[in-house]
């Protein structure tokens, strides 16, 4: 009996004192938490924050997010929450049904919860026509796309709290009819992947992803490839898939909810698909210079080197605001708007996409549309 308390008052202190160990020298590689947070900054002695007892609070909060193993703390502390009380941890709200993970905005704009209504609609529609007509008699072209929205490819994985009330007017309807109507240059890429649904299911957007998956984004990059062609009567570079691999592994974004919640054991075991792909070269191919403006969705054709093969020059003006170029890809730092020649760029190309998902379309362009507008058509 001695000798088992001996034994485990010394497993006792070994679990006590080992955080403090692994901080010190560390024993054991552990994986960093994945998604955004922000760790407690370190504070400064001062008697005033001593006295009025910030400086212990701040500390606190600093030595806390700095202990050994912290990142296995966190995840075990989520999984006993999700596993006992299915409740998810996470920057924006998320919905779970049927081992879908979906984002609370998503269903937000399914539902019309976000919708700004028809004549701000209107007006931004009018606004890029105006630009496209000036652009087209500059020689570029411009296309409005509107990218893949899992609310809308996935409504049955809306959890029944959230679908009480009749769904409104949403953004993306009535940008679509009235961009159709206004004859806007338009890829519906929301409505295609919905028709397509039955035929691929969950190959071209994953139930543990924000995105259109790897698969899902190259299948619409081809597709915007042969757009471009089309409007601008030219013959690019494709993308060849020699081959899909599946697998349960995920890659790249296709499971970045799921990796975001940091759970220590995976939330849901899915296949994946990803298609084996180059880029044939081509001598005689067009390359032209395109300019695309809009979200996240845009990352897995840089991400899969579509932009870099079928262009002469590309750029990212992600939310307007930060630019990705190919110097990025090099390490070289990204330029923001307000300090970059955006007129002069645009002058420069030859085809501007801009991509939003269903959700971002309350802001659409970010400010581009109303600024390119005001540059054609300056007020008298």
């Amino acid at each position: 009996m001695e000798r088992a308390k001996k034994i485990l008052l010394y497993t006792l202190f070994a679990v006590l004192f080992m955080p403090m160990l692994q901080k010190a020298f560390t024993l054991f590689k552990t994986e960093t938490l994945h998604g955004e947070y922000t760790l407690a900054a370190d504070v400064d002695f001062s008697w005033r924050d001593w006295f009025n007892g910030n400086y212990w609070i701040n500390k606190s909060a600093y030595i806390n997010d700095q202990i050994g193993f912290r990142p296995d703390l966190v995840r075990i502390n989520n999984q006993y929450n999700y596993s006992l009380y299915h409740k998810l941890y996470s920057k924006w709200g998320i919905a779970n049904k049927d081992h879908c993970l979906m984002q609370l905005m998503y269903i937000m704009a399914y539902n019309g919860e976000d919708y700004v209504g028809y004549p701000e609609i209107h007006e931004k529609v009018r606004k890029l026509r105006a630009i496209q007509d000036t652009l087209a008699r500059l020689g570029k072209s411009l296309i409005l796309v509107q990218a893949p929205c899992k609310a809308f490819y996935f409504p049955e994985c809306i959890p029944d709290k959230y679908g009480v009330n009749p769904r409104g007017a949403t953004n993306f309807e009535t940008y679509a009819r009235l961009a159709d109507s206004m004859g806007l240059n338009q890829v519906n890429f929301n409505s295609w992947f919905v028709s397509m649904k039955q035929r691929y299911g969950d190959t071209i957007y994953t139930r543990t992803g924000l995105h259109w998956s790897v698969y899902g984004a190259m299948l619409g990059g081809d597709s915007i490839i042969r757009y471009i062609e089309r409007l601008r009567h030219i013959r690019m570079i494709h993308p060849y898939w020699s081959k899909v691999e599946h697998t349960t592994v995920p890659r790249h974004s296709d499971d970045d909810i799921a990796r975001a919640l940091n759970l220590a054991i995976p939330f849901y075991k899915e296949t994946y698909s990803y298609p084996v792909i180059t880029y044939p070269p081509d001598k005689t191919a067009a390359r032209p210079n395109m300019i695309f403006i809009g979200d996240s969705f845009l990352f897995q054709w840089m991400d899969q080197w579509l932009m870099d093969n079928t262009s002469s020059n590309w750029q990212i003006w992600y939310y307007f605001n930060t630019i990705y170029t190919r110097k990025y890809l090099s390490g070289a730092p990204q330029d923001v708007i307000d300090k970059y020649d955006w007129v002069g760029e645009l002058n420069k190309a030859d085809c501007i996409t801009i991509l939003y998902t269903s959700h971002n379309l309350k802001k659409l362009g970010n400010g581009f549309i109303e600024q390119a507008y005001d540059h054609f058509y300056p007020a008298k």
